[in-house]
């Protein structure tokens, strides 16, 4: 059977684990002056990414737990934005978009338990009209990826602090806080897009 990769594949499971990898490779030359492995030969790169997605699904599975408590802390994900401001007082759109916006929801689909109105409007999209590899889903898996990172760059962090001293773990751990925020703005964006399309859309 074929499977081909997909762009949510790539950025939100190959490229987290091959980072978390690579660095991790470079931390353990710096320490023990030992290459573990010899991009040089195809064969041990080839081994290399294929180790690097099964690494990726564990850092997806440790990204879910962590965009769990992240946006409980948060105040909610930008999807249930659209009823509730979010702990620094931000909403989506103005009071005139938004009840737009809801009121077509709650006619087509009616209340919905915590208002979170995401999977309902996102499968009546996909149902619509093949949306696959415009904005929503790039804006979701930019999301993933960024997801991917901050929970990556998060552990480099512990890694590198207790194998290279707080210095270069700092840089680490900003490039993780850095991660973090387009990991909420893409969440964002991904929010405002899908609600959006769902208002234009007949």
């Amino acid at each position: 059977m074929k499977k081909d990769f997909s762009f949510y594949e790539f950025v939100g499971i190959l490229v987290p684990g091959v980072t978390l990898l690579f660095f991790s490779e470079i931390v353990i030359e710096l320490t023990y002056k030992q290459v573990i492995v010899d991009f040089s030969k195809v064969g041990e790169s080839f081994i290399f990414l294929i180790i690097a997605y099964g690494v990726g699904q564990i850092l997806h599975a440790v990204g879910n737990l962590f965009e769990y408590g992240f946006w409980v802390i948060y105040g909610g994900m930008p999807t249930v934005w659209l009823n509730k401001k979010n702990r620094f007082g931000n909403e989506l759109f103005e009071k005139d978009q938004k009840e737009k916006i809801t009121q077509k929801i709650v006619h087509q689909f009616g209340e919905v338990p915590l208002k979170d109105y995401r999977k309902y409007v996102y499968n009546w999209l996909c149902l619509k009209e093949n949306i696959t590899e415009k904005r929503i889903d790039v804006f979701n898996a930019n999301y993933s990826q960024f997801r991917g990172l901050t929970v990556t760059f998060y552990i480099l962090s512990l890694i590198v602090l207790f194998f290279l001293g707080w210095k270069l773990a700092l840089v680490s751990f900003t490039i993780g806080l850095l991660s973090n925020y387009r990991m909420i703005r893409f969440a964002k964006l991904y929010a405002l897009e899908l609600f959006l399309t769902y208002l234009n859309l007949e």
